[in-house]
C-alpha cells in the first residue's frame, strides 16, 4: 500500500519492487550476493565510517577483479573515469616528488576506490532500472531512520550541531548526500501533478529538509534545499505547485528558526560572516583555510605538494604571506574547498584534470536527462554532481574518508542512470 502512495506511471515503485526482487532471485550467485550487498549500503552507512569504507572498498575491488576476469574495460573509456584515473596517477607523482612522499602517497593511493565504486554501480550493480528503484527505496528507509534518530537527539539533547548516531558532527552528510538522489526524485514528483502521490512525496522531502536544518550543517542544508528546488524545476513542473512548495519550505524553515534562536543565529549572521568570499578578514577561519591552500599552491603551482600534504605543510607557512592576499592562514587538515585543495596539492595541472572530472560527471549525468526524460531519476541525475561539486562552497577533504564516502555514494547512483557508455566516450 505504501509503495502505491509513491508510485506514478513514470516511476512505479510498486511494480519495480516486485520485478526487482524477481530479477535478483534469478541472478547468478555472485551477482545476486553483490546486488543485495550493494543495497545494504544505506543501512551500513548508518553505523560508522569504517564499515561504510569496507563496504565501498570491497565493491570496488570485486568489480576490478571481475573486469580482469571478463576482460571488460569498455566502461573505462568514459571521460569522467579517464579523468579520475589520470588525476589519481598525477596525484601519486605529486606525492613522490613532494616534501611528504610516504604520507602523501598513502593518502593519494587509496582515493581511487571512490571512482572504482562509482564505476561498479554504473556498469554492474545498478545497470537495471528496476534494481535502481529498489535501491531508491532502500535510501528512503535509511533516510527515515536517520531522520527519526536526529529528531530524537533534538528532543533529548537540543543543540546547534547534532552528532547521533556517529558521535561526530556529520549526520547532515547522510541526509544531504546519501539520500540526495531520493530527494531529487521526491521533489520532482511533488510538483509534477496534483495528486496524493505528489503530496506524500512533498511531505517526505520537506521532512528531510527540516531535519537537515536541525543538524546545524549549513552547507549540507543548502545542498539539500537548493538541490531539491532545482530538481523540482527541471522535470515537468506545474509552476503553481512549484512556488507553493518553495513558499511552504520557506515558512517551515522560518518557523523552525523562530522556535530555535540558536539555529537562527547559526544560520543567520554567523553564517554570513563565515562565507569566505564575503569576509576575508583575519577573524574568519573559513577564509583562512582557503587562504592557506592558495598560499601552498603558489609555492609549487605546477604540480602541488602531494595529496593531503596541507595538514603537514600549512602550519609551517608564514601566516600572512603573500602580503597581497588579505587575512591570515587557518591551518586545519585541508583547505575546505576541493578546487583550492587540488591547486594546493596537485597544482594547476591537477586542478585542470580534477575540474575536467567534475564537469564530465555532470555532463554524463545530463545525458541521462536527454535520453530518458520521462524518468525522474534520469531527468534529475545531473542535479546531484552539480550540487556536490558546486565550487563556491565548503567541502570536506578531497582525499578524505567520510566526505567522499557520502558524496560518491550519491554520484555513483547518478552515473548509473547512464547506460549507453558502450557507444560513447562521453
Amino acid at each position: 500500500m505504501f509503495l502505491k502512495l509513491l508510485s506514478i506511471p513514470e516511476l512505479n515503485f510498486d511494480l519495480s519492487w516486485d520485478r526487482g526482487l524477481k530479477k535478483i532471485k534469478n541472478m547468478k550467485r555472485l551477482d545476486k550476493f553483490m546486488t543485495v550487498f550493494w543495497m545494504l549500503g544505506p543501512f551500513i552507512y548508518l553505523i560508522e565510517r569504517d564499515p561504510a569504507d569496507v563496504w565501498l572498498t570491497l565493491i570496488g575491488l570485486i568489480f576490478l577483479i571481475r573486469c580482469f576476469k571478463k576482460n571488460d574495460w569498455k566502461w573505462a573509456s568514459q571521460l569522467w573515469f579517464k579523468s579520475a584515473l589520470i588525476l589519481w596517477m598525477f596525484g601519486l607523482f605529486s606525492a613522490i616528488t613532494g616534501p611528504e612522499p610516504l604520507f602523501s602517497f598513502q593518502q593519494g593511493f587509496v582515493w581511487i576506490r571512490f571512482p572504482l565504486y562509482a564505476a561498479a554501480a554504473q556498469v554492474w550493480l545498478a545497470k537495471d532500472r528496476d534494481i535502481r528503484i529498489v535501491m531508491l527505496l532502500a535510501m528512503l528507509i535509511g533516510m527515515l531512520i536517520m531522520s527519526m534518530i536526529l529528531i530524537a537527539e533534538t528532543l533529548i539533547e537540543p543543540k546547534p550541531r547534532l552528532s547521533w548516531p556517529y558521535g561526530d558532527l556529520v549526520p547532515g552528510n547522510y541526509i544531504a548526500r546519501v539520500s540526495l538522489p531520493l530527494l531529487c526524485v521526491l521533489m520532482a514528483v511533488a510538483v509534477s501533478r496534483k495528486s496524493r502521490v505528489a503530496l506524500v512525496s512533498g511531505c517526505i522531502g520537506m521532512l528531510s529538509i527540516s531535519v537537515s536544518l536541525l543538524t546545524g550543517e549549513r552547507i549540507n542544508f543548502l545542498i539539500r534545499a537548493c538541490g531539491g528546488m532545482l530538481a523540482a524545476l527541471v522535470w515537468k513542473p506545474k509552476f503553481i505547485l512549484y512556488f507553493s512548495l518553495v513558499m511552504f519550505e520557506i515558512i517551515a524553515v522560518l518557523t523552525l528558526v523562530y522556535n530555535r534562536p540558536d539555529i537562527s543565529k547559526h544560520f543567520g549572521k554567523n553564517f554570513v560572516n563565515s562565507v569566505p568570499i564575503m569576509n576575508m578578514s583575519e577573524e574568519n577561519s573559513y577564509w583562512g583555510a582557503w587562504r592557506g591552500g592558495i598560499q601552498q599552491g603558489i609555492i609549487d603551482p605546477i604540480k602541488g605538494m602531494g595529496p593531503s600534504s596541507s595538514r603537514k605543510i600549512c602550519s609551517t607557512l608564514d601566516l600572512t604571506s603573500p602580503n597581497w592576499l588579505p587575512g591570515k592562514n587557518y591551518c586545519g587538515n585541508h583547505p575546505h574547498n576541493h578546487y583550492i585543495q587540488l591547486f594546493a596539492e596537485t597544482g594547476i595541472i591537477g586542478l585542470i584534470i580534477g575540474s575536467t572530472m567534475f564537469l564530465s560527471i555532470i555532463i554524463t549525468c545530463y545525458k541521462a536527462r536527454k535520453e530518458n526524460f520521462d524518468c525522474p531519476m534520469a531527468a534529475t541525475a545531473f542535479v546531484i554532481p552539480f550540487s556536490l561539486f558546486f565550487p563556491l562552497q565548503q567541502f570536506g577533504s578531497f582525499y578524505g574518508q567520510w566526505g567522499n564516502l557520502f558524496s560518491w555514494f550519491a554520484i555513483a547512483f547518478a552515473l548509473s542512470q547512464v547506460q549507453n557508455f558502450h557507444n560513447s566516450t562521453n
